[in-house]
């Protein structure tokens, strides 16, 4: 994969990431999920639930768009950076502790992307 061409998977990674943070924001005012009638209602009036659902969304027609490009075996090793920014994100928005162990991995995955994206 040529290095311009590897902009549209990290760009699918980081809006998957962001969907997925939203998401989280969402579920930690609904609580522990259930699947009764009453916790999702009230996941479903969540506002941040259908913004996650709707970056999401872009975020698999960019994908789509990616293997429509892309060979696989490279596109989605790529899909691994979301593995360091939903940490990093989380550590700022949610305030969440993040461990030695976890940044050695999210540097191991970047080298890992990084290589493979080279091909």
């Amino acid at each position: 994969m040529k290095v311009h061409s590897i902009w549209l998977p990290v760009l699918a990674a980081t809006i998957s990431a962001s969907g997925q943070v939203l998401l989280k924001h969402a579920m930690s005012q609904v609580g522990p999920m259930n699947f009764s009638p009453a916790v999702l209602l009230r996941a479903l009036s969540q506002p941040y639930l259908p913004i996650a659902l709707l970056i999401y969304a872009i975020a698999l027609f960019l994908w789509l768009e990616v293997l429509s490009k892309t060979p696989l075996s490279i596109a989605y090793p790529v899909l691994a950076i979301t593995y360091v920014l939903v940490p990093l994100i989380s550590r700022f928005a949610f305030n969440e502790e993040l461990k030695s162990g976890q940044f050695v991995g999210m540097f191991l995955v970047l080298a890992g992307v990084a290589l493979i994206g080279r091909q």
